[in-house]
């Protein structure tokens, strides 16, 4: 009879043996975690590309809305990328806050493990469930070099990125609804955004609209859109502003399933917010966190109570903000908000790529340094991402880099041929 120990080592080692096989199975099923933060203004071209990459059908997306081009926030899970299956978590927390997490090494929240369908929670918001994460890699409408996040600003550190410009993402001046003028000056945005209101009748030349009042609502100071919209008329990427934050009733469900219209009941400077760790240290210095978010604003209407905060003898009031074509087209103007031209030119990509129309700025990939020479699924997703942008998705929600003729080096700089 043979020792219990000699009958006992083959059983061990067969149960030793697929107890590996099954651990070594489960880790490579593990899908590898990618996570992307930027600017919203991005949200439409690189969901989209995200999909194309993965291939329609080999995933599952899941966020604050289940559509993902309208998401802020979200994860796709199912997919694999060269093989490899991935989860890619997406925050779009804004142009410079992108670039400031990913090159200072800071969390940024995205939403939690386990999430389905269209209605979860926003995960910025304190007191939601959410996975605090640094990015892997980012997406931006900003030159690094435009924000304050490089080098050491206030006592950190923020390491130099690798920038890939992959598109154009045009802006466009809106009004709010009702709004009776046609066209943004340089001059007259100077003035609005720096004293925070003006009578109408700067906009329009017509003395019986001087006791109607145009208000300035805008972004944050984690935002690429606002970045631009102060550089192109000569206000400073780093000027402080003046814009105001509404209250608003009534609001309902209109053209695209967005929740819009309403009434102003109230408005008030925006008050001092921080983000990033960079304070907006001056009443109105702050703004809505996304475009998707301040699109709405300008479907609105004002009454007497917002309206007169400039003046008690108003007689009516509106909204000027700046906004992506993809959250002007899709959300404001097909619910009542009125496009402006820029200097008498009306948006069209013609009028971008001839030079004539130069509200817009560039959609940037960013990583770390050498990120993209290497072989990790990130590193194959960014790649991916650049070239799926750069030849076919850039058209979603911009331009095409290829349909250009004019460039130029930072936001609100000289556009050349």
């Amino acid at each position: 009879m043979q020792p219990s120990s000699t009958i006992m080592k083959p059983l061990i080692n067969s149960i030793a043996g697929l107890l590996a096989a099954s651990l070594a199975t489960t880790a490579a099923a593990t899908p590898t975690k990618i996570y992307i933060a930027g600017s919203n203004g991005d949200r439409v071209i690189t969901n989209t590309a995200i999909a194309h990459v993965l291939g329609a059908g080999n995933f599952i997306f899941a966020g604050t809305s289940s559509d993902y081009t309208k998401a802020n926030f979200g994860v796709f899970t199912g997919g694999s990328i060269n093989g490899t299956p991935v989860t890619i978590k997406v925050s779009y927390i804004g142009a410079a806050g992108g670039i400031a997490a990913l090159a200072g090494s800071l969390p940024v929240n995205f939403v939690p493990d386990g999430v389905s369908g269209g209605s979860v929670p926003d995960p910025t918001v304190t007191g939601n469930a959410n996975d605090p994460e640094v990015p892997t890699f980012a997406f931006s409408t900003n030159f690094q070099a435009t924000t304050p996040f490089s080098g050491t600003y206030q006592g950190h550190y923020y390491s130099t990125l690798d920038d890939f410009q992959v598109g154009i993402i045009p802006l466009k001046w809106v009004a709010s609804k009702g709004y009776p003028g046609t066209n943004l000056s340089t001059q007259q945005a100077q003035l609005l955004w720096s004293v925070g209101y003006s009578p109408l009748s700067v906009f329009t030349g017509n003395p019986a609209n001087s006791t109607v009042y145009v208000y300035a609502t805008g972004r944050n100071t984690d935002s690429g859109q606002r970045y631009e919209a102060l550089a192109e008329p000569g206000l400073g990427v780093n000027a402080y502003v003046k814009q105001y934050k509404p209250t608003i009733t009534g609001q309902a469900a209109g053209v695209g399933g967005y929740i819009v219209g309403g009434t102003v009941t109230s408005q008030a400077l925006w008050p001092i917010e921080t983000f990033s760790g960079v304070s907006s240290q001056y009443l109105g210095n702050s703004g809505a966190t996304t475009g998707s978010n301040l699109a709405p604003y300008l479907t609105a209407v004002l009454s007497s109570a917002a309206y007169k905060v400039a003046s008690a003898s108003a007689t009516a009031g509106y909204y000027i903000s700046y906004l992506t074509i993809g959250d002007a087209n899709t959300i404001a103007i097909p619910n009542g908000a009125v496009e402006l031209t820029y200097n008498g030119v009306q948006y069209s990509e013609q009028n971008v790529d001839n030079g004539q129309y130069t509200f817009w700025v560039y959609e940037h990939v960013l990583t770390t340094s050498n990120y993209t020479s290497g072989t990790s699924p990130g590193a194959n997703l960014a790649n991916a991402l650049i070239n799926q942008i750069t030849n076919t998705d850039a058209a979603v929600g911009g331009i095409l880099l290829s349909n250009a003729v004019v460039s130029r080096t930072g936001e609100g700089t000289l556009v050349t041929p």
